[in-house]
């Protein structure tokens, strides 16, 4: 078994190591990545640091109301296929939208069931995003007049 790396938090200058190291040399062969950086983490530290925090083309911060609203739709066509999900919000971490569903989109269904116990699942569709004015059933009425569209993202429906 190999020997154990660096654990815990990135540091800035672990950092700045691994963004030279993969400006030099690509984002491939993560092991050797980390073995030419100097830094000791594994392959896979440095390909999920890469990914998740720091890919220049990542976006930081809260998904916007449309991007939110793009969730619930493909959860809605897709399930929780995240990474399905994630190629249709560029910029965007598979990791980020599953956060995101389920610290914020799940929560509202959960409450508005819980505020009324008795009521159907048909009363709890109605449930509007974040404000963003989407109703549950304006998007099932978008995504079943898509439906018979291929199931890569279209420019639909990104930019509806």
């Amino acid at each position: 078994m190999a020997a154990v790396g660096r654990k815990g938090p990135w540091t800035e200058e672990e950092d700045a190591r691994l963004v030279f190291s993969v400006r030099l040399f690509g984002e491939r062969r993560w092991d050797n990545v980390a073995k030419v950086s100097g830094l000791n983490r594994s392959g896979k530290s440095c390909r999920l640091r890469w990914v998740n925090y720091l890919h220049p083309g990542l976006k930081h911060g809260r998904l916007t109301p449309h991007e939110q609203h793009l969730v619930v739709q493909l959860h809605a066509k897709w399930g929780n296929r995240w990474s399905k999900i994630a190629r249709c919000l560029p910029g965007r971490t598979d990791n980020e939208i599953k956060n995101y569903w389920r610290t914020h989109t799940r929560k509202k269904a959960e409450e508005l069931r819980m505020s009324s116990p008795s009521s159907s699942n048909s009363e709890v569709v109605g449930l509007v995003v974040d404000g963003d004015g989407y109703s549950m059933d304006q998007i099932w009425d978008e995504i079943s007049a898509s439906e018979n569209s291929d199931e890569k993202c279209s420019e639909s429906v990104l930019w509806e």
